[in-house]
Parts: structure tokens; sequence; C-alpha cells
């Protein structure tokens, strides 16, 4: 099959840190080439992914941050609506498929009534404050396919004609087993009071655990919440805060952690952190909420306490132990490898065409 997988400006693909939706693109790109079909990846310079071509949508990254972020989103939005304009016109005819993995789903729509190929909009997030604005013309489009995440998304964005969820993978060459942790406490992910990294520093204070936190500061404005809810409590020896860290490095800090705290604060339609964490063996520690128990096998791969509840996620912490990580490995084994995932990807893709 000849496949156009489309990003944004926004999105350099792989991540070169933490990841996002970068991550399951680089494998699901990289696989489909392993396959022997024909990829085309539509994405910000400096993307590279093996045996596929990239053509690159901007003459920079538009993810690098600017001062006000919504002149970065006007940055990144003249970049991608320029692409799909020009892609539209001359290239989509070229393919058997457009996938479309974009933040911004609903960005892609005004151009696919000038194709006949066939568009899957992979959506990654629930724009529950956007959807009732648009959702009785998301319905027009006839050669469009809606692919969620997770189920959760279908439930904050109702009334769609959706295909069965696809969840992101990890590569488990990468995220190797580890069965003799380190006592400490992880969490991964953007400082910022919807993510919980608060929480989670109460949680570690609480149970007597020492906690490492690695992520970017991600607040407006910039820098309040780190400074008043975050800094005080760092000391570098029970609460670390390492910043932003590579891939590796990443990957490291899950191996050795005794658990992942996952205190979200907003419906999170998924979270990647949760399966990479579980692949290299460590359970994660999370608030029911939005996709959690998708991700999650309770009392398996990890606990899901109520949400909110600090004081269940302590005692959580305090029972964590009691969970095998070899099971922990084999729930990711059995439901997010790399070709679990691609599995369905081909499966879907043939099914489209036929």
């Amino acid at each position: 099959m000849k496949i156009a997988l489309f990003c944004s400006s926004r999105n350099i693909i792989p991540s070169l840190k933490t990841g996002g939706t970068e991550q399951p693109i680089f494998y699901l790109a990289r696989e489909l080439a392993r396959r022997g079909h024909q990829i085309t990846l539509y994405a910000a310079r400096g993307s590279k992914v093996p045996g596929v071509k990239i053509k690159e949508i901007s003459p920079f990254a538009t993810c690098v941050r600017q001062k006000h972020l919504n002149i970065q989103e006007r940055i990144s939005s003249f970049y991608d609506l320029t692409a799909l304009s020009n892609f539209f016109k001359k290239d989509a005819k070229n393919f058997d498929l457009v996938q479309f993995n974009s933040y911004l789903f609903y960005e892609i729509l005004p151009f696919v009534k000038f194709s006949k190929t066939p568009v899957i909009i992979r959506i990654n997030y629930p724009h529950h404050l956007m959807y009732p604005y648009i959702k009785d013309y998301l319905k027009e489009y006839k050669n469009v396919y809606y692919l969620p995440i997770s189920h959760f998304i279908k439930s904050i964005m109702p009334d769609l004609k959706y295909l069965e969820p696809i969840y992101p993978c990890v590569d488990l060459k990468d995220f190797k087993f580890c069965s003799q942790p380190d006592d400490y406490l992880l969490f991964v992910g953007r400082v910022c009071s919807r993510k919980g990294a608060h929480l989670a520093i109460e949680i570690a204070n609480m149970a007597e655990k020492k906690l490492i936190i690695a992520g970017r500061i991600d607040e407006q404005p910039p820098q309040e919440y780190f400074n008043n809810y975050i800094k005080p409590f760092i000391d570098n020896k029970k609460i670390i805060y390492l910043g932003e860290v590579d891939y590796k490095e990443k990957i490291k800090l899950y191996q050795k952690a005794k658990a992942t705290l996952f205190p979200i604060q907003e419906d999170e339609s998924f979270g990647n952190v949760q399966i990479e964490s579980m692949a290299c063996g460590t359970p994660v520690i999370a608030f029911d909420r939005a996709a959690c128990r998708e991700a999650i096998a309770h009392g398996q791969s990890g606990l899901i306490v109520e949400d909110g509840s600090v004081s269940q996620m302590v005692k959580a912490v305090e029972n964590v132990d009691k969970l095998n990580r070899r099971e922990v490995r084999e729930w990711v084994e059995n439901n997010f490898s790399v070709k679990k995932m691609v599995d369905r990807f081909e499966k879907l893709y043939q099914s489209i065409l036929r």
C-alpha cells in the first residue's frame, strides 16, 4: 500500500525528548515500511524514520517555544494548513490512503472534499470544548474515518462514526524489563497542575518515599506553578527534579522505579507514560479517571484508586510491592506491543481499501 502519514510542523518524529503522539507514529511508520509498504511521512524538519520518505512541512520545527503560546499556534497552523492545501491539490491522488495524526484533528477537514482518497483521522485528544461547535460539520464527510486513541474519547465526543480504537504502543526492545528496582517513586510528564506533579510530591512525602520528577515546566504564566508548588519541596534528596530527560534516560528511570505515579487532573485521552512504565515491569498507580482503566489492569499491572484520593494513593504505594513485575511486563507484551498495534492498523487499512 502507498500510505501518507500526515503529522504537524510541531512534530519531530521521533520525539527527541519524552514523547507524546510522536513516538507511536514513529513506531507505526517504521514497522509499516519494514512490512513492505510505501510510506511517506509529512512532519517537522528534523524527522527521520528508517525506510520512510520524509516530506518536511515547514522550514523549521514550529515546536520551538515562543514567548506567547498563541503566536506559536498561529505559526504552526499557517505551515500545517499550507502543507495540507498543497498535498490535496497535488499529491493525494498518488496514495491509496491518508492518515492524519495532528493534535488539531479537524484541520484537515476543509481539504478532504477535494480528493477521493480515503482519509483516516487519528483522534489523539478529547476536544470537549470545541466539539459542540463542530460536531454536525464532522458528519458531512463520506471518505473520512474517525479513529480514536481510546474508548474514552468516544464518550467525550459522541455521535461520530468511529472506527474501533487502536491504542498506542511501546517498543519492547527499547523498554527492557527490570526485576530489581530501587526504592523511589517516579513522575514523568509535563510539570503542570493538569498532570498533578504537586500531588505526586504530596503522596511521596506522606508515604515517606523518594520521588524523582522528570519533565519540562509547562504552565502559563511561566514558572508560577513550578515556583509555588514544586520548587519549595525540591531538596535533591527526597524530592528530585531532573527537568526534561532524553529517551534513554527516561527508560532508565522507569526501569529502576518502585512505581510510577499518575495523579492526573485532566481527562487524559490515554497516557503513554502508563504503558512505557509497565513495559519495564514498573507498576503504575493512577487515579480512576479518563482512560486509565483502558491502559492499566488493576491488581495486575498497576493500582487504580478513587479519583483525587491522595490517601488511597499513599496506601497503594504501601501495597505496590505485592504486584509481580513480570506480570506487569506481560500485560504490555499482550496488549501494547508494536506488532499488535501495527497488525491492527494493517488490517484496518486493508478493510477500508476493500
